[in-house]
C-alpha cells in the first residue's frame, strides 16, 4: 500500500466546495485531519455538498485553535480496492483560507 500526501486543502471562499484533485485518481483510503490552530469548522462531503443546508455533507470537523487533539475522519473500502475517487469528495470551510490536512492511499 502506498501513502500519497495531498497537504492542506484550502478552501479560498467558503461556500464553495474544493475538491481533492480533478483527475481520475482512485484509493482505498482518504484520511481527513484538522490542521491545529485554525479557528472554522471543516466540512467533508460530496463534491457538490451545501455545508448551509447539510446536503451532501458526510462530516462536519470541529476547529482545534488551542493546539490539543485534532479530530479526524478515514473513508475506506471494504475490500481494500483503490474504487474511492477522490475527484468525488470535497472540503468546504466556514472561515476564507482554512482547511483539512489530507492523504490517501493506494494498493
Amino acid at each position: 500500500m502506498t501513502i500519497n500526501p495531498l497537504g492542506r486543502v484550502n478552501v479560498a471562499t467558503p461556500g464553495t466546495p474544493v475538491p481533492l484533485t480533478t483527475a481520475n485518481t482512485t484509493a482505498s483510503k482518504i484520511f481527513f485531519q484538522v490542521i491545529p490552530g485554525l479557528t472554522g469548522k471543516t466540512y467533508i462531503g460530496k463534491a457538490g455538498m451545501n455545508k448551509s443546508t447539510l446536503a451532501g455533507v458526510t462530516r462536519i470537523l470541529w476547529p482545534n485553535t488551542s493546539g490539543g487533539f485534532s479530530e479526524g475522519f478515514f473513508l475506506e473500502t471494504q475490500d481494500g480496492a483503490d474504487t474511492l475517487r477522490l475527484s468525488d469528495y470535497a472540503v468546504d470551510a466556514d472561515v476564507a483560507g482554512e482547511g483539512l490536512l489530507v492523504t490517501y492511499w493506494q494498493e
